[in-house]
């Protein structure tokens, strides 16, 4: 009998074996998994079904305690979505999988690899998240600082962002590059600025554990035909890119995660959405660049920590 199958009608699982309305409610999960066709059915061996013996007399009473005979097929996505890779037996259970698996499963041009494959690899940097517009009257000028706060703020060297302003007062205006390069190089950071940025380079940084800081026109209302502008005598705005989405992704488009410190960045219409937070927003890496890479493929604003 083969280990791998397609989930077919026939092989709903029987509620009424099921011993609790926990174990109802869990199987309502596979099922509505199943009638979406995400999952694959696996027949367990012999093997397999007494560990899932094993597994079930050791729960505490009143936890999920399935009947074997109702788990004669499984929905896998519900499992993967809760995977732990900091529990050992969740590891031992895909190992166990693993070993359980034809061979011709395990190549890379397996179908399901491929499909696997295609969203590309995820990456992201833990960085704080501080908002502009909580830093007084002068807070809608401080997109720059706030942005830069928080780069010191991944390296653990501020607390917050009017921490990090009390230190650029020594240095110069919130809007001058080089005050911000003294203010981090200040605190200890060894950064660099360039006007010759491109998305290899974000992609780079982020790789090797830094955030990126990152200057950008966000105005101008593109579904209108407007090209990117200014909006202002200090010209342009800078928040921080925190990730990546989708590298090496052979379809589709990529995305950045981005802490914008003035609220959700509307990329289409141009300015800022500020009843809605600018932490962790996913912008499509297309839309940005329009408004990053004005003068070309190599012409972005951007400063990075050195490797």
């Amino acid at each position: 009998m083969t280990k791998w199958s397609r989930m077919s009608s026939s092989s709903c699982i029987r509620k009424e074996e099921l011993k609790n309305e926990n174990v109802r409610l869990f199987v309502g999960g596979l099922d509505r998994c199943r009638r979406r066709g995400h999952a694959f059915s696996l027949w367990f061996a012999a093997d397999v079904r007494r560990r899932i013996y094993g597994w079930r007399e050791r729960l505490w009473p009143g936890i999920i305690r399935p009947s074997v005979g109702a788990l004669s097929v499984l929905s896998l996505l519900p499992f993967f979505q809760h995977f732990r890779d900091d529990s050992p037996y969740h590891l031992a259970g895909v190992a166990a999988l693993q070993e359980a698996m034809p061979a011709e499963l395990l190549q890379e041009d397996s179908e399901w690899f491929e499909a696997w494959r295609a969203a590309g690899i995820d990456e992201e940097v833990y960085v704080p998240y501080f908002k502009q517009t909580d830093n007084g009257p002068d807070g809608w000028r401080d997109c720059f600082a706030s942005s830069a706060a928080m780069l010191a703020a991944s390296a653990h060297l501020v607390r917050s962002d009017n921490e990090y302003i009390y230190h650029l007062a020594r240095f110069g205006d919130t809007t001058s590059v080089n005050a911000q390069l003294r203010t981090l190089r200040h605190l200890g950071l060894d950064v660099e600025f360039t006007q010759e940025g491109n998305p290899q380079m974000i992609a780079e940084a982020i790789s090797r554990g830094s955030a990126v800081l990152v200057g950008w026109y966000d105005k101008g209302d593109t579904t209108r035909g407007e090209p990117p502008m200014c909006g202002g005598p200090t010209c342009g705005h800078w928040s921080v890119i925190t990730g990546v989405q989708g590298r090496h992704s052979p379809v589709g488009d990529q995305y950045y995660v981005m802490h914008d410190p003035m609220g959700y960045p509307l990329m289409d219409k141009g300015g800022h959405d500020l009843s809605r937070s600018g932490k962790s927003v996913r912008i499509r890496q297309s839309e940005f660049n329009y408004r990053w890479l004005i003068e070309g493929p190599d012409s972005g604003w951007m400063i990075t920590i050195r490797p």
